[in-house]
């Protein structure tokens, strides 16, 4: 189906259809930028198919920075104006390896030939320098009914790529849309692929699943497929929740709620996750389990030991799903700490280990009168300058 359409396109791309085009040769864009330009969507990277062969691209380009990483698969990388533009040779696809890249690919003089073999209809939409959009999957009736659908045998698709599975699911929530029942089904049925994948990318995929603004009916209907990865969300009496939980650590926390310290750093450590994220995931639980008392230095303690944003993040999640156990003036007087910027460390104190040599402290006694005035300071005995801090240690 040919559309002619008005567009906009950003320079660096009218640049790349032009030359291209200006040499006697094909050229439109395709894949992600195209499905979000159509949606109004603020995108970033700019792919660009061709019946040019790579090094004819090379030929081409040869005044501009280029990127040979993605020759073997038919890619040259461009960078015009400061942005990479990925010009790639429209190919077939053969046989994958370890149903995740092809083993190797057949160029192609046809465009057709290149959009069939991608994963689904909504990628599989190019547009022209002149607007003429071009549409053999019927991915512009899928854009506007907000369905994500595989374009060909779904089956075949995932089995190609695994990743597609998660990436489907990834748009679908990303974007409000909902997967097509036998795409859907066609994920069930190969979800066990999924284990072939490098537990980097499942960790990135999800990551991105839980990050989207309302991610909860996509990953409800997928949990079965999300569970070869992350089995807790079978369990999970929370993921209603998820829609309203602000920040990613809140969704991921909601899957280990119910479970312990050790579950929570086995999983983590299993999708290798960033020690910073797994630090932070371990917090947010004790967090949230620990049982407050409404005393001031006991959340003092608390921001003693975890950071004040992870600590906030967890009251408010225990709000959401445990007001059973929630204590609101615990809550209050946290924000409100932290809005004094009370002190809860011996950098924040006001006097220093030079203050304390010159009183004629040495060696582990400079440290423990440190402590000593930190304990003061944040059980309110002593005020947090200099002056009175001094006053104090010579009183002790």
């Amino acid at each position: 189906m040919l559309l002619h359409i008005m567009i906009n396109l950003p320079q660096p791309a009218k640049i790349v259809l032009n030359e291209l085009e200006s040499h006697g040769y094909e050229a439109y864009l395709v894949g992600g930028f195209v499905r979000d330009f159509l949606l109004g969507r603020e995108t970033h990277d700019i792919d660009c198919a061709t019946n040019a062969l790579p090094h004819e691209i090379e030929a081409i380009f040869s005044s501009y920075k280029q990127s040979h990483i993605g020759k073997d698969h038919g890619t040259i990388g461009v960078k015009i104006n400061g942005d990479w533009i990925e010009i790639t040779t429209y190919r077939l696809d053969q046989e994958t390896k370890d149903h995740r890249r092809p083993q190797s690919v057949i160029f192609t003089p046809s465009l057709k030939e290149d959009v069939v073999r991608r994963d689904f209809t909504i990628n599989a939409l190019a547009i022209g320098s002149s607007g003429e959009m071009i549409d053999f999957v019927n991915g512009q009736k899928d854009l506007e009914s907000k369905i994500i659908r595989c374009v060909g045998d779904p089956e075949l698709r995932f089995y190609e790529d695994a990743l597609r599975i998660l990436r489907g699911i990834r748009f679908a929530c990303q974007l409000g849309f909902s997967i097509e029942k036998d795409t859907l089904e066609a994920m069930r049925k190969q979800s066990f692929l999924i284990n072939a994948l490098a537990v980097e990318r499942i960790y990135q995929e999800f990551k991105l699943m839980l990050e989207a603004p309302n991610p909860f009916p996509n990953i409800y209907q997928s949990r079965d497929i999300l569970s070869v990865f992350i089995p807790e969300i079978l369990e999970c009496k929370y993921l209603d929740v998820v829609n309203h939980c602000d920040t990613w650590l809140k969704k991921m926390s909601l899957f280990f709620i119910d479970k312990d310290e050790e579950t929570i750093r086995v999983r983590c450590n299993h999708l290798k996750m960033p020690k910073k994220v797994i630090k932070d995931c371990v917090d947010f639980y004790m967090c949230f389990k620990h049982v407050y008392n409404d005393q001031e230095i006991d959340i003092k303690r608390m921001m003693q030991a975890y950071p004040s944003s992870i600590l906030l993040e967890a009251m408010e999640l225990k709000k959401m799903i445990d007001l059973e156990h929630y204590q609101e003036m615990s809550h209050d007087m946290l924000k409100r700490l932290i809005q004094e910027n009370v002190v809860v460390s011996i950098k924040d104190l006001k006097i220093n280990g030079h203050d304390l040599m010159v009183l004629n402290f040495k060696g582990k006694a400079i440290q423990e009168k440190l402590n000593d005035c930190l304990e003061a300071v944040m059980l309110n005995k002593v005020e947090n300058t200099k002056e009175a801090l001094i006053q104090w240690v010579n009183l002790t």
